[in-house]
């Protein structure tokens, strides 16, 4: 085989393997969350939606407005984990100036009821869908 098959394969095998299982979805955790998180420059609001097959998108918005995107897959790797697997985010720069990749978040969390969510930093997670 050439070179270019084997890394077509091995790029193929690595999609397939990140992909989430069904068995490892919280269905809980399905639908759109918002909170207001502490951040070094003042509150921020997000709002995480995670959808049933695996995929997410979380928008966040600072106190001056900016806005910010990230999406990609999420599962539980572990009981009251949760995985975010950044795959892409927007924007990729401000006034000229690329902006670093954000990091894949592995977040401890824990179901209050229904409508609530807490963080293993504190932040509460509301149910609004």
């Amino acid at each position: 085989m050439s070179r270019r098959l084997v890394a077509l394969w091995a790029l193929l095998l690595l999609t397939l393997l990140a992909a989430p299982a069904a068995a490892q979805i919280d269905q809980r955790l399905v639908g759109v969350w918002s909170a207001q998180a502490p951040s070094p420059l003042g509150p921020i609001q997000s709002q995480l939606i995670l959808q049933p097959n695996g995929s997410f998108t979380r928008l966040t918005t600072d106190t001056n407005g900016h806005m910010s995107r990230m999406w990609g897959v999420w599962f539980i790797p572990a009981p009251g984990m949760l995985r975010l697997n950044v795959q892409g985010y927007a924007p990729t720069y401000y006034r000229g100036t690329a902006i670093a990749a954000p990091p894949s978040e592995l977040v401890q969390y824990r179901v209050l009821d229904n409508n609530r969510v807490q963080t293993g930093t504190g932040v509460i997670y509301y149910r609004t869908q």
